[in-house]
């Protein structure tokens, strides 16, 4: 990770990839479990209640989580970013994908305005794979959200946040970025 760091001459910034997703009431997966021979039964609500988590994952391995409210755009990834940045008091190098809203001319305002603390670099094209906020993601539903259905939106979020809380994710953030 230095010489990553040193590579790209920041090396006084906190290296961090950025994703967002969305987790639902109701699971959206179809595997259960079932006693063999016995028809499967998966309990839903019908709901299609989702929250939308902004996630940003750092090189200690530091997991960061913001709810992004009903759309993922602009103004909410903004936000989220700017509450990330007071939450940790550094200077951050921020790798992230290709979003609309992280190319918006807004985003790109910001980014220019606030090039003192945030240097910016995108992920290559259909590249999910190489950034480490994916695996969180994938974690989460694997450990969580696939598994069950939840009473409503307020029980997701508390779950989410005591999950997050509580799990270390040690994969390491060079392992993905071998351009």
């Amino acid at each position: 990770m230095q010489k990553l760091k040193k590579k790209l001459l920041y090396p006084n910034h906190l290296f961090v990839t950025q994703d967002e997703s969305s987790f639902y009431v109701d699971s959206n997966r179809s595997k259960c479990w079932a006693i063999k021979g016995s028809k499967p039964i998966k309990f839903i609500s019908g709901s299609k209640a989702k929250i939308n988590i902004g996630g940003f994952y750092t090189e200690n391995g530091d997991f960061y989580w913001y709810d992004l409210g009903n759309k993922k755009n602009t103004d909410s990834f903004l936000k989220s970013l700017i509450e990330f940045k007071k939450d940790i008091g550094r200077k951050i190098f921020l790798l992230m994908d290709r979003a609309p809203w992280h190319k918006s001319k807004k985003s790109r305002e910001f980014f220019q305005k606030n090039k003192y603390w945030l240097q910016i670099l995108l992920f290559p094209p259909a590249t999910p794979d190489r950034n480490p906020t994916e695996y969180c993601w994938k974690i989460t539903r694997e450990d969580l959200t696939s598994i069950k259905s939840f009473k409503n939106l307020k029980v997701l979020k508390e779950e989410l946040d005591e999950f997050w809380d509580k799990h270390t994710f040690t994969h390491k953030m060079s392992h993905y970025l071998k351009w």
